[in-house]
Protein backbone atom coordinates (compact mmCIF):
# COMPACT_ATOMS: atom_id res chain seq x y z
CA UNK A 1 0.00 0.00 0.00
CA UNK A 2 2.68 2.49 0.68
CA UNK A 3 4.21 2.47 -2.60
CA UNK A 4 1.23 2.62 -4.21
CA UNK A 5 0.54 6.25 -2.29
CA UNK A 6 4.26 7.18 -2.94
CA UNK A 7 3.48 6.98 -6.61
CA UNK A 8 0.30 8.42 -6.90
CA UNK A 9 1.88 11.24 -5.29
CA UNK A 10 4.25 10.96 -7.78
CA UNK A 11 1.75 11.28 -10.52
CA UNK A 12 -0.07 14.37 -8.79
CA UNK A 13 3.59 16.03 -8.60
CA UNK A 14 4.53 15.67 -11.99
CA UNK A 15 0.75 16.18 -13.53
CA UNK A 16 0.03 19.14 -11.09
CA UNK A 17 -2.69 20.57 -13.60
CA UNK A 18 -4.80 17.41 -13.33
CA UNK A 19 -7.66 18.94 -12.31
CA UNK A 20 -7.60 21.56 -14.93
CA UNK A 21 -6.91 18.74 -17.31
CA UNK A 22 -10.69 17.10 -16.41
CA UNK A 23 -12.25 20.95 -16.82
CA UNK A 24 -10.92 21.40 -20.78
CA UNK A 25 -12.35 17.93 -21.59
CA UNK A 26 -15.89 18.90 -20.64
CA UNK A 27 -17.69 20.93 -23.39
CA UNK A 28 -21.62 21.30 -24.52
CA UNK A 29 -21.03 20.55 -27.98
CA UNK A 30 -18.20 17.51 -28.56
CA UNK A 31 -18.79 13.70 -26.00
CA UNK A 32 -16.55 13.61 -23.37
CA UNK A 33 -14.83 10.35 -24.72
CA UNK A 34 -14.05 12.55 -27.87
CA UNK A 35 -12.37 15.19 -26.21
CA UNK A 36 -10.40 13.18 -23.88
CA UNK A 37 -9.17 10.86 -27.06
CA UNK A 38 -8.00 14.36 -28.93
CA UNK A 39 -5.80 15.28 -26.06
CA UNK A 40 -4.37 11.52 -25.40
CA UNK A 41 -3.86 11.36 -29.05
CA UNK A 42 -1.27 14.96 -29.36
CA UNK A 43 1.06 12.77 -26.64
CA UNK A 44 3.23 11.33 -29.74
CA UNK A 45 3.70 8.14 -27.76
CA UNK A 46 5.65 6.37 -30.59
CA UNK A 47 6.88 3.00 -29.37
CA UNK A 48 10.07 3.88 -26.55
CA UNK A 49 8.64 7.27 -25.70
CA UNK A 50 5.44 6.12 -23.88
CA UNK A 51 5.69 7.63 -20.32
CA UNK A 52 4.40 11.14 -21.02
CA UNK A 53 1.08 9.59 -22.23
CA UNK A 54 0.91 6.73 -19.99
CA UNK A 55 1.20 9.70 -17.19
CA UNK A 56 -2.00 11.93 -18.55
CA UNK A 57 -4.15 9.03 -19.16
CA UNK A 58 -2.95 8.02 -15.06
CA UNK A 59 -3.61 11.23 -14.12
CA UNK A 60 -7.59 11.20 -15.76
CA UNK A 61 -7.52 7.61 -14.36
CA UNK A 62 -6.68 8.77 -10.83
CA UNK A 63 -8.87 12.15 -10.98
CA UNK A 64 -12.02 9.76 -11.93
CA UNK A 65 -11.44 7.95 -8.50
CA UNK A 66 -9.65 4.66 -9.49
CA UNK A 67 -6.96 3.81 -7.50
CA UNK A 68 -3.28 4.14 -9.56
CA UNK A 69 -0.31 2.18 -9.28
CA UNK A 70 2.99 2.36 -11.89
CA UNK A 71 4.06 -1.04 -12.59
CA UNK A 72 7.04 0.40 -14.19
CA UNK A 73 8.29 4.17 -14.65
CA UNK A 74 10.69 4.35 -17.48
CA UNK A 75 10.28 6.68 -20.63
CA UNK A 76 10.57 3.63 -22.55
CA UNK A 77 8.75 0.97 -20.28
CA UNK A 78 6.14 2.84 -18.70
CA UNK A 79 3.05 0.22 -17.35
CA UNK A 80 0.14 1.21 -15.11
CA UNK A 81 -3.03 0.06 -13.76
CA UNK A 82 -6.01 2.10 -12.28
CA UNK A 83 -8.39 -0.39 -10.46
CA UNK A 84 -11.73 -0.22 -8.78
CA UNK A 85 -10.20 -1.46 -5.56
CA UNK A 86 -6.65 -1.49 -4.73
CA UNK A 87 -4.64 -4.22 -5.97
CA UNK A 88 -3.36 -5.46 -2.55
CA UNK A 89 -6.82 -6.49 -1.51
CA UNK A 90 -6.61 -9.17 -3.89
CA UNK A 91 -9.79 -9.23 -5.76
CA UNK A 92 -10.43 -11.84 -8.69
CA UNK A 93 -10.09 -8.94 -11.18
CA UNK A 94 -11.31 -8.71 -14.21
CA UNK A 95 -8.45 -6.66 -16.62
CA UNK A 96 -9.05 -4.37 -19.97
CA UNK A 97 -6.11 -4.10 -21.56
CA UNK A 98 -5.12 -1.59 -23.86
CA UNK A 99 -1.67 0.07 -25.04
CA UNK A 100 -0.28 2.95 -24.82
CA UNK A 101 2.44 2.85 -27.89
CA UNK A 102 1.87 3.78 -31.19
CA UNK A 103 3.66 3.40 -34.70
CA UNK A 104 5.84 6.37 -36.11
CA UNK A 105 3.85 8.43 -38.62
CA UNK A 106 5.74 9.04 -41.80
CA UNK A 107 5.02 11.69 -44.46
CA UNK A 108 2.96 14.29 -42.30
CA UNK A 109 2.58 15.94 -45.59
CA UNK A 110 0.49 13.36 -46.46
CA UNK A 111 -2.09 13.26 -43.92
CA UNK A 112 -5.22 15.57 -43.91
CA UNK A 113 -4.40 16.75 -39.94
CA UNK A 114 -1.16 15.85 -38.34
CA UNK A 115 -1.25 12.36 -36.86
CA UNK A 116 -0.54 14.03 -33.72
CA UNK A 117 -2.82 16.76 -33.42
CA UNK A 118 -5.86 14.76 -32.32
CA UNK A 119 -7.82 16.80 -34.57
CA UNK A 120 -11.89 16.83 -34.31
CA UNK A 121 -13.83 17.49 -37.19
CA UNK A 122 -16.21 15.61 -39.57
CA UNK A 123 -17.56 13.82 -36.36
CA UNK A 124 -14.28 12.12 -36.60
CA UNK A 125 -11.05 12.42 -34.20
CA UNK A 126 -8.17 12.22 -36.57
CA UNK A 127 -4.56 11.25 -35.23
CA UNK A 128 -1.85 8.11 -34.63
CA UNK A 129 -3.49 5.92 -31.99
CA UNK A 130 -7.01 6.57 -32.23
CA UNK A 131 -8.01 3.56 -33.26
CA UNK A 132 -4.69 1.54 -32.41
CA UNK A 133 -4.78 1.30 -29.57
CA UNK A 134 -5.75 5.21 -27.58
CA UNK A 135 -9.42 4.82 -28.70
CA UNK A 136 -9.89 1.30 -26.92
CA UNK A 137 -7.95 3.04 -23.62
CA UNK A 138 -10.60 5.95 -23.64
CA UNK A 139 -13.87 3.73 -23.93
CA UNK A 140 -12.67 1.20 -21.10
CA UNK A 141 -11.76 3.84 -18.38
CA UNK A 142 -14.82 5.68 -19.24
CA UNK A 143 -16.44 2.20 -19.43
CA UNK A 144 -15.42 1.61 -15.92
CA UNK A 145 -15.95 5.45 -14.29
CA UNK A 146 -19.25 4.43 -14.06
CA UNK A 147 -18.95 1.66 -11.50
CA UNK A 148 -16.51 3.85 -9.25
CA UNK A 149 -19.29 5.33 -6.80
CA UNK A 150 -20.72 1.54 -6.70
CA UNK A 151 -17.43 0.05 -5.63
CA UNK A 152 -16.71 3.09 -2.94
CA UNK A 153 -20.21 2.13 -1.14
CA UNK A 154 -20.11 -2.01 -1.90
CA UNK A 155 -17.69 -4.54 -1.20
CA UNK A 156 -18.26 -6.09 -4.47
CA UNK A 157 -17.12 -9.60 -5.46
CA UNK A 158 -14.65 -8.39 -8.14
CA UNK A 159 -11.96 -5.53 -8.99
CA UNK A 160 -11.79 -4.49 -12.79
CA UNK A 161 -8.32 -3.15 -13.75
CA UNK A 162 -7.40 -0.97 -16.64
CA UNK A 163 -4.01 -2.08 -17.75
CA UNK A 164 -1.90 0.50 -19.75
CA UNK A 165 1.33 -1.38 -21.07
CA UNK A 166 4.35 0.01 -23.60
CA UNK A 167 6.12 -1.49 -26.50
CA UNK A 168 3.06 -3.36 -28.58
CA UNK A 169 3.75 -2.52 -31.42
CA UNK A 170 7.18 -4.16 -31.09
CA UNK A 171 6.62 -7.44 -29.40
CA UNK A 172 5.68 -6.46 -26.17
CA UNK A 173 8.76 -7.06 -24.61
CA UNK A 174 8.94 -3.84 -22.91
CA UNK A 175 5.07 -4.26 -21.01
CA UNK A 176 2.93 -7.19 -21.27
CA UNK A 177 6.14 -9.63 -20.92
CA UNK A 178 7.49 -7.78 -17.58
CA UNK A 179 3.80 -7.44 -16.45
CA UNK A 180 2.61 -11.21 -17.46
CA UNK A 181 6.19 -12.45 -15.68
CA UNK A 182 6.49 -10.11 -12.65
CA UNK A 183 3.07 -8.55 -11.71
CA UNK A 184 0.79 -11.68 -12.41
CA UNK A 185 0.20 -12.37 -8.72
CA UNK A 186 -0.51 -8.58 -8.28
CA UNK A 187 -2.92 -8.51 -10.53
CA UNK A 188 -5.06 -11.58 -9.47
CA UNK A 189 -7.33 -11.82 -12.99
CA UNK A 190 -9.53 -14.45 -14.00
CA UNK A 191 -10.58 -12.99 -17.55
CA UNK A 192 -8.55 -10.43 -19.63
CA UNK A 193 -10.05 -8.69 -22.38
CA UNK A 194 -7.10 -6.56 -25.04
CA UNK A 195 -7.54 -5.90 -28.70
CA UNK A 196 -7.96 -8.25 -31.22
CA UNK A 197 -11.28 -8.39 -33.48
CA UNK A 198 -13.81 -5.95 -34.40
CA UNK A 199 -16.94 -5.18 -35.91
CA UNK A 200 -16.75 -6.15 -39.96
CA UNK A 201 -19.16 -4.28 -42.30
CA UNK A 202 -21.27 -6.36 -45.00
CA UNK A 203 -19.29 -9.64 -43.46
CA UNK A 204 -22.69 -11.86 -44.59
CA UNK A 205 -23.59 -12.01 -48.27
CA UNK A 206 -27.32 -13.07 -47.36
CA UNK A 207 -27.69 -10.23 -44.82
CA UNK A 208 -24.92 -7.98 -45.73
CA UNK A 209 -27.03 -4.79 -43.47
CA UNK A 210 -26.82 -7.59 -40.15
CA UNK A 211 -23.56 -6.26 -37.66
CA UNK A 212 -21.51 -9.08 -36.92
CA UNK A 213 -18.56 -8.60 -34.16
CA UNK A 214 -15.53 -11.16 -34.60
CA UNK A 215 -13.26 -12.48 -31.02
CA UNK A 216 -10.06 -13.26 -31.07
CA UNK A 217 -9.09 -16.36 -28.90
CA UNK A 218 -5.82 -17.01 -30.60
CA UNK A 219 -3.21 -15.99 -32.26
CA UNK A 220 -0.73 -17.18 -35.14
CA UNK A 221 2.99 -17.60 -33.63
CA UNK A 222 5.86 -15.05 -34.95
CA UNK A 223 8.87 -17.13 -36.01
CA UNK A 224 11.50 -14.87 -37.37
CA UNK A 225 14.02 -16.53 -38.79
CA UNK A 226 17.69 -15.67 -40.47
CA UNK A 227 19.03 -17.79 -43.03
CA UNK A 228 22.90 -17.55 -44.36
CA UNK A 229 24.63 -18.60 -47.14
CA UNK A 230 28.66 -18.38 -47.26
CA UNK A 231 30.68 -19.05 -50.23
CA UNK A 232 34.16 -18.99 -50.86
CA UNK A 233 34.59 -17.52 -54.67
CA UNK A 234 35.95 -15.13 -57.07
CA UNK A 235 35.46 -11.29 -55.17
CA UNK A 236 35.49 -9.42 -58.69
CA UNK A 237 32.38 -8.76 -60.78
CA UNK A 238 34.01 -8.15 -64.06
CA UNK A 239 34.49 -12.00 -63.92
CA UNK A 240 31.56 -13.49 -61.83
CA UNK A 241 31.66 -17.06 -61.23
CA UNK A 242 28.99 -20.01 -61.96
CA UNK A 243 27.70 -19.59 -58.67
CA UNK A 244 28.39 -17.45 -55.89
CA UNK A 245 26.46 -16.71 -52.97
CA UNK A 246 24.11 -13.76 -54.02
CA UNK A 247 22.56 -15.58 -57.04
CA UNK A 248 22.89 -18.92 -55.05
CA UNK A 249 20.33 -17.07 -52.26
CA UNK A 250 18.22 -15.65 -55.08
CA UNK A 251 17.75 -19.17 -56.63
CA UNK A 252 16.93 -20.64 -53.11
CA UNK A 253 14.35 -18.12 -52.07
CA UNK A 254 12.36 -17.91 -55.56
CA UNK A 255 11.50 -21.70 -53.98
CA UNK A 256 9.10 -20.29 -51.61
CA UNK A 257 6.90 -18.95 -55.20
CA UNK A 258 6.54 -22.86 -55.35
CA UNK A 259 5.25 -23.54 -52.34
CA UNK A 260 1.14 -24.46 -52.04
CA UNK A 261 0.56 -24.04 -48.53
CA UNK A 262 -1.81 -26.93 -46.91
CA UNK A 263 -5.07 -25.63 -45.69
CA UNK A 264 -5.66 -26.86 -42.06
CA UNK A 265 -8.44 -26.08 -40.24
CA UNK A 266 -7.60 -25.49 -36.31
CA UNK A 267 -10.21 -26.20 -33.97
CA UNK A 268 -11.01 -22.43 -34.08
CA UNK A 269 -11.07 -21.80 -37.50
CA UNK A 270 -14.04 -24.42 -37.30
CA UNK A 271 -15.59 -22.69 -34.99
CA UNK A 272 -15.47 -19.52 -36.86
CA UNK A 273 -16.78 -21.68 -40.04
CA UNK A 274 -19.72 -22.97 -37.68
CA UNK A 275 -20.45 -19.27 -36.02
CA UNK A 276 -20.17 -17.73 -39.48
CA UNK A 277 -22.25 -20.29 -41.63
CA UNK A 278 -25.35 -20.51 -38.74
CA UNK A 279 -25.37 -16.54 -39.38
CA UNK A 280 -25.40 -16.99 -43.05
CA UNK A 281 -28.11 -19.35 -43.17
CA UNK A 282 -28.86 -20.63 -46.82
CA UNK A 283 -26.91 -22.84 -48.96
CA UNK A 284 -23.71 -20.99 -48.05
CA UNK A 285 -23.97 -21.01 -44.46
CA UNK A 286 -24.58 -25.20 -44.77
CA UNK A 287 -21.22 -25.02 -46.75
CA UNK A 288 -19.59 -22.63 -43.84
CA UNK A 289 -21.17 -24.63 -41.10
CA UNK A 290 -19.39 -28.28 -43.02
CA UNK A 291 -16.19 -27.35 -44.45
CA UNK A 292 -14.97 -31.19 -44.66
CA UNK A 293 -18.37 -31.61 -46.58
CA UNK A 294 -17.37 -29.11 -48.83
CA UNK A 295 -13.73 -28.73 -48.54
CA UNK A 296 -12.64 -28.60 -52.04
CA UNK A 297 -15.36 -25.42 -52.83
CA UNK A 298 -13.88 -23.94 -49.88
CA UNK A 299 -10.76 -24.38 -50.23
CA UNK A 300 -10.76 -22.49 -53.51
CA UNK A 301 -12.51 -19.67 -52.59
CA UNK A 302 -10.26 -19.31 -49.31
CA UNK A 303 -6.91 -19.27 -51.76
CA UNK A 304 -8.66 -16.31 -53.20
CA UNK A 305 -8.68 -13.90 -50.59
CA UNK A 306 -5.11 -12.97 -48.85
CA UNK A 307 -6.38 -12.09 -45.78
CA UNK A 308 -8.32 -15.55 -45.66
CA UNK A 309 -5.74 -17.44 -46.57
CA UNK A 310 -3.39 -16.62 -43.85
CA UNK A 311 -6.08 -17.45 -40.95
CA UNK A 312 -5.71 -21.26 -42.71
CA UNK A 313 -1.67 -21.57 -43.44
CA UNK A 314 1.50 -21.03 -41.98
CA UNK A 315 2.75 -18.01 -44.29
CA UNK A 316 6.76 -17.18 -44.85
CA UNK A 317 7.00 -12.96 -45.52
CA UNK A 318 10.79 -11.89 -46.88
CA UNK A 319 11.69 -9.05 -44.98
CA UNK A 320 15.15 -8.42 -45.34
CA UNK A 321 18.22 -9.37 -47.80
CA UNK A 322 21.35 -8.26 -46.41
CA UNK A 323 25.28 -8.41 -48.15
CA UNK A 324 28.23 -7.44 -46.10
CA UNK A 325 29.28 -3.55 -47.06
CA UNK A 326 31.50 -3.64 -50.69
CA UNK A 327 32.21 -2.01 -53.72
CA UNK A 328 29.33 -2.41 -56.56
CA UNK A 329 31.88 -4.31 -58.26
CA UNK A 330 32.66 -6.74 -55.43
CA UNK A 331 30.75 -9.79 -54.93
CA UNK A 332 30.35 -10.79 -51.78
CA UNK A 333 31.09 -14.03 -50.00
CA UNK A 334 28.12 -14.24 -47.92
CA UNK A 335 24.45 -13.38 -47.69
CA UNK A 336 21.39 -13.32 -45.21
CA UNK A 337 17.98 -13.15 -45.71
CA UNK A 338 15.26 -12.72 -42.79
CA UNK A 339 11.87 -14.33 -42.73
CA UNK A 340 9.18 -13.14 -41.14
CA UNK A 341 7.06 -16.61 -40.67
CA UNK A 342 3.53 -16.95 -39.03
CA UNK A 343 2.58 -20.65 -37.81
CA UNK A 344 -0.49 -21.93 -37.06
CA UNK A 345 -1.34 -22.37 -32.84
CA UNK A 346 -0.65 -26.10 -33.22
CA UNK A 347 2.20 -26.17 -35.31
CA UNK A 348 6.03 -26.70 -33.81
CA UNK A 349 8.71 -24.67 -34.44
CA UNK A 350 11.41 -28.00 -35.25
CA UNK A 351 8.89 -29.20 -37.61
CA UNK A 352 8.06 -26.05 -39.56
CA UNK A 353 11.99 -25.19 -40.11
CA UNK A 354 12.21 -28.82 -41.64
CA UNK A 355 9.37 -28.10 -43.97
CA UNK A 356 10.93 -25.15 -44.84
CA UNK A 357 14.00 -26.16 -45.68
CA UNK A 358 12.90 -29.26 -47.76
CA UNK A 359 11.37 -26.83 -49.52
CA UNK A 360 14.38 -24.56 -50.18
CA UNK A 361 16.23 -27.31 -50.92
CA UNK A 362 20.09 -26.07 -49.90
CA UNK A 363 22.04 -27.80 -47.35
CA UNK A 364 24.63 -25.10 -47.16
CA UNK A 365 21.97 -22.87 -45.43
CA UNK A 366 22.65 -22.06 -41.95
CA UNK A 367 19.25 -21.20 -40.03
CA UNK A 368 18.80 -18.68 -36.69
CA UNK A 369 16.16 -18.22 -34.31
CA UNK A 370 15.85 -14.36 -34.33
CA UNK A 371 12.87 -14.46 -32.36
CA UNK A 372 9.67 -17.03 -31.46
CA UNK A 373 6.67 -16.07 -29.44
CA UNK A 374 5.91 -18.46 -26.72
CA UNK A 375 3.30 -21.52 -26.88
CA UNK A 376 -0.31 -20.36 -25.28
CA UNK A 377 -3.32 -22.79 -26.30
CA UNK A 378 -6.49 -21.13 -27.64
CA UNK A 379 -8.99 -19.46 -24.88
CA UNK A 380 -11.93 -21.74 -25.02
CA UNK A 381 -15.69 -19.40 -25.71
CA UNK A 382 -17.14 -20.26 -22.06
CA UNK A 383 -19.36 -18.11 -19.89
CA UNK A 384 -16.62 -14.75 -20.12
CA UNK A 385 -16.89 -14.61 -23.79
CA UNK A 386 -21.03 -15.33 -23.91
CA UNK A 387 -20.39 -11.76 -21.66
CA UNK A 388 -19.02 -9.87 -24.00
CA UNK A 389 -21.67 -10.83 -26.88
CA UNK A 390 -24.06 -10.01 -25.14
CA UNK A 391 -23.10 -6.67 -23.95
CA UNK A 392 -22.17 -6.37 -27.84
CA UNK A 393 -26.19 -6.92 -28.77
CA UNK A 394 -27.20 -4.69 -25.81
CA UNK A 395 -25.48 -1.66 -28.00
CA UNK A 396 -25.90 -3.26 -31.38
CA UNK A 397 -29.15 -5.64 -31.21
CA UNK A 398 -29.53 -8.89 -33.10
CA UNK A 399 -25.66 -8.86 -34.15
CA UNK A 400 -23.74 -11.45 -35.02
CA UNK A 401 -20.47 -12.65 -32.82
CA UNK A 402 -17.88 -15.34 -34.48
CA UNK A 403 -14.73 -16.18 -32.61
CA UNK A 404 -11.73 -15.92 -34.61
CA UNK A 405 -8.04 -16.57 -35.27
CA UNK A 406 -6.05 -13.68 -35.39
CA UNK A 407 -3.09 -14.06 -38.78
CA UNK A 408 -1.19 -10.99 -36.38
CA UNK A 409 -0.19 -11.64 -32.99
CA UNK A 410 -0.53 -9.20 -29.72
CA UNK A 411 -0.12 -8.94 -25.92
CA UNK A 412 -3.06 -11.33 -25.58
CA UNK A 413 -0.92 -14.05 -26.03
CA UNK A 414 1.88 -13.38 -22.66
CA UNK A 415 -1.65 -13.83 -20.66
CA UNK A 416 -3.19 -16.54 -22.08
CA UNK A 417 0.88 -18.32 -21.94
CA UNK A 418 0.23 -17.90 -17.86
CA UNK A 419 -3.34 -19.66 -17.97
CA UNK A 420 -5.60 -16.35 -18.29
CA UNK A 421 -8.46 -16.49 -20.40
CA UNK A 422 -8.00 -13.53 -22.56
CA UNK A 423 -10.54 -12.11 -25.37
CA UNK A 424 -9.72 -9.58 -28.25
CA UNK A 425 -11.64 -7.31 -29.39
CA UNK A 426 -12.06 -3.91 -30.02
CA UNK A 427 -16.10 -3.63 -29.93
CA UNK A 428 -17.43 -0.92 -32.32
CA UNK A 429 -18.33 -1.01 -35.75
CA UNK A 430 -16.78 0.79 -38.46
CA UNK A 431 -16.12 1.25 -42.40
CA UNK A 432 -13.41 -0.30 -43.74
CA UNK A 433 -11.92 2.95 -44.77
CA UNK A 434 -11.54 3.14 -41.41
CA UNK A 435 -9.93 -0.27 -40.48
CA UNK A 436 -7.25 0.29 -42.73
CA UNK A 437 -6.45 3.52 -41.67
CA UNK A 438 -4.85 1.84 -38.78
CA UNK A 439 -1.32 2.28 -39.32
CA UNK A 440 -2.05 4.16 -42.04
CA UNK A 441 -2.16 7.49 -42.85
CA UNK A 442 -5.48 9.57 -41.74
CA UNK A 443 -6.50 7.15 -39.30
CA UNK A 444 -9.29 7.76 -37.40
CA UNK A 445 -12.06 7.45 -35.54
CA UNK A 446 -16.03 8.56 -35.76
CA UNK A 447 -17.34 10.08 -32.35
CA UNK A 448 -20.55 7.66 -32.59
CA UNK A 449 -18.00 4.64 -32.57
CA UNK A 450 -15.85 5.64 -29.76
CA UNK A 451 -19.06 6.79 -27.61
CA UNK A 452 -20.73 2.73 -28.60
CA UNK A 453 -17.45 1.03 -27.59
CA UNK A 454 -18.06 2.75 -24.37
CA UNK A 455 -21.52 1.18 -23.22
CA UNK A 456 -20.32 -1.90 -24.78
CA UNK A 457 -17.88 -2.05 -21.84
CA UNK A 458 -19.59 -0.48 -19.75
CA UNK A 459 -22.59 -3.24 -20.48
CA UNK A 460 -19.84 -6.27 -19.97
CA UNK A 461 -18.74 -5.12 -16.82
CA UNK A 462 -22.76 -5.06 -16.15
CA UNK A 463 -22.71 -8.52 -16.64
CA UNK A 464 -20.52 -9.02 -14.13
CA UNK A 465 -22.05 -6.55 -11.49
CA UNK A 466 -25.41 -6.63 -11.77
CA UNK A 467 -26.52 -9.60 -9.55
CA UNK A 468 -25.20 -7.37 -6.91
CA UNK A 469 -26.97 -4.18 -7.86
CA UNK A 470 -29.99 -4.81 -5.07
CA UNK A 471 -27.53 -5.94 -2.65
Amino acid sequence: MRNSIIISVTIILLHFSASAQLDYLYNDSIPHSALLLSHYVQYPSVTGNERDAGLFLASIAMQKGLYVTLLTNHADSFNFVASLYPLELKKPNIILLNHIDVVPANNCDEFTYQPFSGTIADGQIWGRGAIDNKGMAVMQLLGMERFVELAKHNDLPFNVTLLSVSGEETGGYTGAKIVSERFIELLNPFVLYGEGGTGIPGLLKNDPERKVFTISTTFKRRLFLKLTLNMNTTGHGSVPPRSYATLEMISTINRLNDRKSKIEFSKTTRLMFYELGRLEGGLRGLGLRNPRLFRPVINKSIRKDEMIHSLFVNTVSVTGINTPHGNVNQIPQSISVILDCRLLPDVQTDDFIADLLKILRNDDLEVKIIHEDIHAAPTELGEYYTKMERALDKVYPNCGVVPVLMPASNDNNYFRAVGVPSYGILPVLMQMEHILSIHNIDERIPIHALEEGVEVYYELLKEFFEPYYSN
